[in-house]
């Protein structure tokens, strides 16, 4: 039969279980109950009365009531729930003995007393054997341990909002929605943890309250950052306020502007998204880049190699300066071609430009070692540069 079920929550904001009504159909909502769980007998309050609840949402069987609930039930729970704090302080005293990484987020008696349910919170496994059998040795009733996370945490714990009302997990949310950061972003808040997070230090569980709203109100709203076609010319968004249905925008000549949808007139086609400007990419700079003229496509015109290196007060057949010019041990370095360095403005006349040494003139012995020595000392040959000292030391001796 379709009355004979009704509708049992623990907590206040807890999940609904149903049982049968046992030939209690007198039973109206907030009546008090006495009902036998997997957890031993506990007392509950009816939030569907019987002939509202339909035996084809069912497929498991259910326990019938065991007793409506009276006075002496609702003041031995109430004794109860006392009893359960101590328990929960006795708990976190042990914890902390025991050196166990864990935090006793609170407890509950059954109605008969015979069995303490400890909710705890903890990052990895706690093992909490010996923890068991100090409180089953104090409290003198079976211990039971169950690991919570955050959110459960704070709805045992309680508490107020920033909004200055009761946590919703605590006073009407029996089940925990699914929360990401993109509700966050969809409603344009501050993604800023301290701002969207609640007392569990999760994600506020309201942000998804009005997220299919604000997705609604954003299906006529452009993007921000992208560029649309208005009758004042091209403008890029700036802003959006989904509430207000008003976009910001940016005109080409930096002008801002704030305009509603009615007025933009995205559905009559006023106003309608444009792909955004294509930026100009400046030309490479030849001279600076050498590595250019070598990729640079057939037939481009390059710079003579005058302007290219020298700059253009000087010649490509002319000499840098000090080219040609012998150095100490009689060789002829070679031109360096400094980088960055303006070049002189005038050439210089022919007659200070200094002649180069006949290929035929032989530097003396002496220079030639003293020129080896610097080429092995350059490359790093230290052994081998004493090694020709010492050799040296030895021949002058012998002459002498």
């Amino acid at each position: 039969m379709d009355t004979a079920v009704v509708g049992v929550r623990f907590q206040e904001a807890g999940k609904i279980y149903y049982f049968e009504a046992g030939g209690h159909e007198e039973l109206s909502a907030g009546s008090p109950v006495v009902v036998e769980t997997s957890r031993g007998i506990e007392l509950g309050r009816v939030v569907i009365a019987p002939g509202q609840v339909l035996n084809a949402e069912l497929t498991e069987p259910l326990k019938p009531i065991v007793r409506p609930g009276t006075p002496d039930d609702i003041d031995r729970a109430d004794r109860l729930k006392e009893k359960a704090q101590e328990a929960a302080r006795l708990a976190r005293e042990r914890a902390a003995v025991l050196g166990l990484p864990m935090k006793v987020a609170g407890a509950q008696y059954t109605l008969d007393g015979a069995r303490l349910t400890i909710f705890f919170t903890a990052e990895d496994r706690v093992d909490f054997r010996e923890l068991v059998r100090d409180l089953a040795h104090y409290v003198h009733a079976q211990v039971q341990l169950r690991q919570v996370g955050p959110r459960d945490q704070a709805k045992l714990i309680g508490g107020y909002g920033r909004c200055g009302r009761r946590l919703c997990c605590t006073s009407w949310l029996t089940a925990f929605p699914t929360i990401s950061i993109k509700m966050a972003k969809e409603q344009n808040l501050p993604l800023n943890p301290a701002k969207i997070s609640g007392q569990c230090g999760r994600l506020l569980c309201c942000l998804s309250y009005e997220n299919d709203i604000y997705k609604q109100l954003r299906t006529e709203l452009p993007k921000p950052d992208s560029w649309v076609s208005t009758p004042s010319g091209n403008a890029r968004v700036m802003a959006v306020n989904a509430i207000k249905q008003i976009v910001v925008l940016q005109l080409e000549n930096a002008q801002i502007v704030e305009a509603t949808v009615a007025e933009l007139g995205f559905s009559l086609g006023v106003t309608r998204p444009i792909p955004p400007p294509a930026r100009p990419v400046p030309a490479p700079e030849l001279h600076d880049h050498p590595s250019a003229l070598r990729d640079a496509a057939p037939g481009t015109v390059h710079p003579p190699a005058g302007e290219r290196r020298g700059g253009p007060g000087r010649s490509p057949s002319s000499p840098p300066p000090g080219a040609g010019r012998p150095s100490a041990n009689g060789r002829t370095p070679r031109a360096a071609q400094p980088e960055a360095v303006p070049a002189p403005a005038t050439v210089p006349p022919e007659s200070e430009t200094p002649p180069a040494l006949p290929e035929a003139v032989e530097a003396p012995p002496e220079l030639e070692e003293e020129a080896a020595d610097e080429a092995v000392a350059a490359n790093g040959g230290e052994a081998t540069r004493k090694r020709r000292r010492r050799r040296r030391r030895g021949g002058r001796a012998a002459g002498a």
